[in-house]
């Protein structure tokens, strides 16, 4: 499925906003879309600031997410691209911890550079 090029510097939260998604540092470095350096399957994200509603009750907020959508002929590295898919396209990605697994909201990422 054909989906938007993620790239470190692009704007995500947790399904429980405002938990804040940030990938500390990207992998590779080398090839980038404007002045950002493209993200891979071996990238990690981190969440912060989760406000899943039960965490008052105990159980813990996200903590991370896994990205489900990697593209099938661009690949960086030996490593397959991520991409954000077109507003039809599947969940992209899955948190990870205790809450129900619900995909991040991405609300900027370039939009020039597309991939399979």
């Amino acid at each position: 499925m054909p989906g938007l090029l993620l790239h470190f510097g692009a704007s995500m939260m947790c399904a429980h906003p405002p938990g804040l998604v940030t990938v500390p540092a990207p992998v590779q470095q080398r090839v980038l879309v404007g002045a950002n350096p493209v993200l891979t399957s071996a990238d990690t994200f981190l969440v912060a600031g989760c406000s899943f509603p039960a965490a008052s009750a105990g159980a813990p907020p996200c903590t991370g997410v896994v990205w489900l959508q990697t593209s099938a002929r661009v690949f960086v590295g030996g490593l397959p691209v991520l991409l954000q898919p077109t507003p039809t396209g599947t969940a992209p990605a899955m948190g990870v911890g205790t809450p129900p697994p619900n995909p991040p909201l991405v609300l900027s990422v370039q939009p020039r550079v597309q991939g399979m």
